[in-house]
């Protein structure tokens, strides 16, 4: 089960912020159709729909989904082999199940192949809007892919990286590391390290140290994969482009990021959700944000 997550807050049509322990209420009243037994309008059809909320103390889950009044099939004619389609009835509502924390500013939505998470946060913008007018702005949680903070949030298992040609800028460890590199004319350096569960990748002056040093400086990008104790499992592949980080790794990073890529272990999990579930995606969410709020 993949998660995607979002920050998110809610304001009036004035443009007055909803308090977070408003927020249940709001999607509460958006359930299902309204008045008129129509739904929200997405995309020219109204068909968005608010399902099953369920209250974990300050977060709530729920389902985002679309009301299929018909589909197209298709059929096969094997005399003449030949395809055509056919428009049928069908009351079906495919949906993404979501975590939403208020008090942390975090919406977590399963991104499926059914409904992705991107379309289900646009539909449920549209749903909160049609039902109270209330604006649902959302912003994708995304990765600065800073090694130092990657490696102090989870257990990295695996880090591959892409070393260039520095200037004399950089940390002593990277610049041996590129000396090594200039002695033997190699332009590039392309490469994984891989580390067991139980014993993840560190810090501490070796080897990725030296490629850590080398990405602060702007002359090496890196990738990762890690593990979180609950078994969740993270990941965030290489940028595009290198570029220089800063000196504390709480500084704020400008530039390209990219998605982290959240699985949890159990693919047999369906809606409703239990406690367990909801405080392990708090978990992964207060572990993304560094977020001390509650």
């Amino acid at each position: 089960m993949h998660y995607k997550f979002f920050r998110y807050s809610i304001s009036s049509k004035r443009g007055d912020i909803i308090a977070p322990d408003r927020h249940y209420d709001g999607f509460l009243k958006s359930i299902g159709p309204d008045m008129a037994n129509e739904f929200a309008k997405y995309r020219n059809q109204k068909n968005a729909v608010l399902m099953y909320l369920r209250k974990f103390g300050s977060d709530f889950s729920g389902l985002v989904g679309k009301h299929s009044t018909e589909r197209e099939v298709t059929n096969y004619d094997r005399v003449e082999d030949e395809t055509s389609t056919k428009v049928v009835a069908d009351d079906d509502y495919p949906h993404a199940p979501f975590v939403c924390m208020p008090r942390l500013g975090i919406i977590a939505c399963v991104d499926g192949a059914i409904l992705g998470a991107d379309s289900a946060m646009a539909r449920l913008h549209a749903i909160l809007a049609h039902r109270t007018n209330q604006f649902f702005v959302i912003e994708a949680i995304r990765e600065s892919q800073d090694l130092r903070k990657a490696v102090a949030r989870f257990n990295l298992t695996e880090v591959s990286f892409e070393v260039n040609p520095v200037n004399p800028h950089t940390g002593p460890l990277g610049m041996e590391l590129d000396e090594d590199r200039a002695k033997d004319h190699i332009r590039k350096i392309k490469g994984k390290v891989e580390a067991v569960e139980s014993n993840p990748l560190v810090l501490e002056g070796g080897f990725l140290t030296q490629v850590q040093q080398l990405q602060k400086s702007g002359h090496a990008k890196v990738g990762y994969k890690g593990v979180m104790d609950n078994g969740v499992r993270i990941s965030v592949s290489k940028p595009q482009n290198t570029r220089e980080l800063g000196d504390e790794i709480k500084d704020v990073v400008h530039g390209e990021e990219l998605d982290v890529k959240v699985e949890f272990p159990n693919l047999r999990m369906r809606y409703p959700f239990d406690q367990k579930h909801v405080t392990d995606v708090r978990t992964v969410a207060r572990r993304l944000t560094d977020d001390e709020k509650e």
